[in-house]
């Protein structure tokens, strides 16, 4: 049995925990002490409405408490939130630790501001302590409810990987190791930009015609993936995997997912929803990333129209109708 501490935990996070504490101690932490005290007392968290959280989880908003003798934290906090678990993080480890326990991100996205991945942001603020990242195909609804779903978990420190494989051998959920951590996190952080354009297209357009288009724009948002991916050091057959062409497809094709959400709400309220995530007040981590992935193509001077299309949308205002019919001409290309 493990001591396992989640920060800020959302959908997936409080999934993740709630799988964890059949086998093993966990506790959740929020920075915010109200949240953390009303979701002590309804057991119920939001953003996973209708799934209860066992009384044996902890919830707390002592950061020293929740990660005291733990065993691993897992920081489930979004990539634009993620610096500042991090920062709330480093002040506690001295006080209640001896040193750092072994950190599991879970956050699909790349920090708009600086570019970086979840794992270039702890090496930055932490130094080189081991880290995990766990991405893939899976909606924490569905995997709550032992719906059968593939995980990649990515480290450098291949003894981290086989603990954590061993941790998460969890009925119905498929787990496999890499130690491509640059390919795990850019495959998550991409495929949910490439969902929005998905989402956009197919809200506008009918069957049976999104059933011949939806395929070639996958395919084409997948060449684009390994692009960026190659250009930063990940690998090819990482992108071919679970962890990007799988989460892609899954994304790109399901209502649950809120990438997909957002992209058709931006067809039908394109000003609403731009006003809405920059007030955060919807996390959609595929408006941050295409910023950050639209940038990234110009450093690395990359041909990326799927994603430019996407951006342009979002951040340049340019109509949905125009967006939507210059991705539908991608298609036709090749």
């Amino acid at each position: 049995m493990k001591k396992i501490a989640v920060l800020e935990p959302g959908a997936w996070g409080t999934a993740l925990g709630i799988l964890l504490s059949k086998e093993n101690v966990v506790s959740f932490w929020y920075e915010n002490p109200r949240l953390a005290s009303k979701l002590s007392k309804i057991r119920e968290n939001e953003k996973l409405a209708g799934i209860k959280i066992p009384k044996g989880i902890f919830i707390f908003s002592n950061l020293g408490k929740v990660i005291a003798k733990a065993d691993l934290i897992i920081v489930a906090s979004p990539a634009f939130n993620f610096r500042k678990t991090l920062l709330n993080l480093k002040k506690y480890i001295g006080l209640t630790c001896a040193s750092y326990p072994p950190l599991l991100g879970i956050a699909k996205g790349i920090e708009k501001e600086t570019l970086k991945l979840p794992s270039q942001i702890v090496e930055e603020i932490l130094g080189k302590i081991s880290y995990a990242h766990l991405s893939g195909p899976g909606f924490a609804r569905e995997i709550i409810r032992r719906k059968p779903a593939k995980e990649v978990i990515a480290s450098r420190n291949k003894s981290l990987l086989k603990k954590l494989k061993e941790l998460f051998k969890i009925k119905n959920l498929q787990v496999s190791t890499t130690t491509d951590l640059i390919g795990v996190q850019l495959a998550g952080a991409i495929k949910n930009s490439l969902a929005i354009g998905v989402s956009l297209v197919e809200t506008a357009i009918q069957n049976p015609e999104i059933k011949k288009i939806r395929p070639k724009l996958i395919k084409h948002g997948l060449e684009e993936m390994i692009k960026i991916g190659k250009a930063m050091g990940g690998k090819r057959e990482t992108f071919l995997g679970p962890a990007g062409k799988g989460d892609l497809i899954l994304t790109s094709t399901s209502s649950l997912s809120r990438n997909f959400q957002f992209g058709k709400n931006l067809y039908l309220n394109a000003e609403k929803m731009r006003k809405n995530i920059k007030e955060r007040k919807i996390t959609v981590e595929g408006f941050d990333n295409i910023f950050a992935l639209y940038k990234l193509g110009k450093i690395h001077k990359l041909d990326l129209p799927m994603i430019n299309e996407i951006y342009k949308v979002i951040y340049k205002k340019t109509s949905p109708e125009k967006t939507i019919k210059n991705l539908i001409e991608l298609t036709k290309i090749g």
